[in-house]
């Protein structure tokens, strides 16, 4: 067959390992990323903290000169324009003041009182907290005869924190784009190699099959001349062997063609398979004396929109494959119904499992045998090709039998 890789097979193989790369990539990035939003988010919440630490420190330094928290001291709050949005206890754990009016989630609560509720940074000063990690704050802290605990809301955080997620997901997105533009080329450069290869593969192969056409025929030829009564009877059996070789090579010169020049396979005519399979039944009768093979036929008229050469080489890897996978003085038998033909045969046969997979392309269920593994591949495409519904049934030991099925066409003149 001919050595190609489709657009659709070369994109396919590019799209499974540019998928493999980018998930690969994108866990490793999205784990440096989720590093970097991270790291983002704690400044977000450190500047804002920072914020409302200075409007504490203040509204603390106000509360120590006054005394205590009262009404003289909220005014001086607002004369000096630092943040209302509190609430205040005294060391009892009374409420003096609530601007909040809100319960705080105490489960959400860090270390350092920083939490964020609804979209708001709080912090949550309380005199024990503060003692405990005073060292750790960055603020003037007030006196430890302070006994008020204030908790502070600061300015929304919704904006940033999504600004700081947009853009993380488009630095991601952004590197796992260069990354597969980058892939994608080198995966196009270590390819073309490849592509050249199977490229100069395939002109040896047509070339080799335009030179086998020759002496093919040739051979075929002289011995249809040849005058077999005047061959003794100790060279007869060496020309019935040379006669089956040629045979046999113009079976596997007619499956190259098809392989190699399978645009002319699409030409579809209504043919009458009939006299196809009486053409090649002849045709095979020097391989079915070889191996004593007692054959039985049921050939009713039927025909089908397809290709001539296409069906010939249908049926010629049916019989060859009856012949080859028989055992000697076996039978085979072909039975032709209006849209449906089926070739059987009583040789070795094959497992369930391995009828599913006959038609993959180099599969060998046999390897005692000759042969590539791409007869059959070619049937199933051709049957494919023509609306053919193929199916092998087999027993091992007892022979397989291969079901051909179409409908008519409207098409064919039948």
């Amino acid at each position: 067959m001919v050595i190609v890789m489709s657009n659709y097979e070369e994109r396919s193989v590019m799209v499974k390992i540019l998928l493999l790369y980018l998930l690969t990539t994108a866990i490793f990035l999205s784990i440096l990323f989720s590093l970097y939003y991270n790291r983002g988010y704690d400044l977000i919440i450190h500047e804002k903290a920072n914020d409302l630490r200075e409007d504490y420190a203040a509204l603390s330094r106000v509360i120590d000169k006054n005394g205590k928290f009262d009404e003289k001291v909220f005014e001086e709050i607002k004369t000096l324009d630092l943040n209302t949005n509190f609430m205040i206890y005294d060391k009892s754990g009374n409420l003096l003041y609530d601007h909040l009016g809100m319960e705080l989630p105490k489960n959400k609560i860090k270390k350092s009182g920083i939490y964020v509720s609804s979209g708001y940074i709080l912090i949550d000063f309380n005199p024990i907290r503060r003692h405990k990690h005073h060292k750790k704050n960055s603020f003037s802290s007030p006196p430890s005869s302070f006994d008020y605990q204030i908790i502070m809301r600061g300015d929304c955080v919704i904006s940033d924190i999504w600004h700081l997620r947009l853009k993380t997901m488009g630095f991601l997105l952004l590197c796992l784009s260069g990354v597969g533009f980058i892939a994608y080329f080198l995966l196009k450069l270590s390819l073309k190699p490849l592509k050249d290869k199977i490229a100069f593969l395939n002109r040896f192969i047509k070339d080799t099959t335009h030179e086998i056409n020759t002496p093919v025929s040739v051979i075929l030829m002289s011995i249809e001349r040849l005058n077999k009564a005047k061959i003794a009877d100790d060279d007869l059996k060496k020309f019935n062997r040379i006669h089956i070789a040629a045979k046999t090579i113009a079976n596997v010169y007619q499956n190259l063609v098809l392989h190699n020049f399978s645009e002319n396979v699409g030409q579809k005519i209504c043919i009458d398979i009939k006299e196809i399979l009486e053409q090649r039944l002849d045709f095979f009768t020097p391989l079915f004396a070889h191996k004593n093979l007692n054959i039985k036929t049921s050939l009713d008229s039927a025909k089908i929109y397809a290709n001539k050469d296409g069906i010939r080489c249908i049926i010629d890897n049916l019989l060859s494959n009856a012949v080859k996978y028989n055992k000697k003085g076996g039978e085979i038998k072909i039975k032709l119904e209006p849209f449906c033909l089926s070739v059987s045969d009583s040789g070795c046969g094959i497992n369930e499992k391995e009828t599913r997979k006959i038609f993959e392309r180099y599969t060998r269920c046999n390897t005692s045998q000759g042969g590539f593994g791409i007869g059959l591949a070619l049937v199933g495409e051709l049957c494919c090709c023509y609306g053919i519904e193929i199916e092998c049934k087999s027993r091992i030991g007892e022979g397989s039998t291969f079901f051909l099925r179409w409908q008519k066409s409207l098409n064919q003149d039948i």
